[in-house]
């Protein structure tokens, strides 16, 4: 890995993280490890948004739909309107990254061993890390 600048560095920690919250939810999926939490092991239609955000209320459920299909409309329009794909595959980078975060911070909030302003301090620095890696790639730095 290429460290020469802050916006290779933020891009590598964001894939770092995104590889981290991605195997943390693969084994809570796998059922190891037994919590006592309302999201099921088995995926069905009623709760598959439950299952991949981790989300159980179901007004916060709609409203990372409604912000997530608002920003694909969004998206498509641009891509088609600058004839460029960089804003698609910057808004999948975002939905995968934001999507298995917020996964990963309710597997890591299970049982309490981890207190939640620890895991708010821990999101403002992804933020912050995503920011810097969405410049990254939009400036080619």
């Amino acid at each position: 890995m290429n460290f020469d600048n802050l916006f290779r560095v933020c891009i590598s920690f964001c894939l770092m993280l995104l590889a981290f919250s991605l195997v943390a939810n693969f084994v809570d999926g796998l059922g190891i490890f037994p919590h006592t939490s309302s999201i099921g092991t088995e995926i069905t239609t009623s709760n598959a948004l439950s299952q991949l955000t981790g989300l159980d209320n179901p007004s916060m459920q709609g409203i990372f739909l409604g912000v997530t299909g608002l920003a694909f409309v969004g998206v498509v329009a641009l891509c088609w309107a600058t004839k460029n794909v960089v804003p698609l595959g910057l808004y999948l980078f975002g939905v995968i990254f934001w999507t298995s975060w917020i996964r990963m911070s309710s597997v890591m909030s299970y049982g309490g061993y981890i207190p939640a302003e620890l895991l708010a301090v821990f999101t403002v620095g992804a933020i912050f890390l995503f920011v810097g890696a969405i410049i990254g790639m939009l400036t080619g730095s």
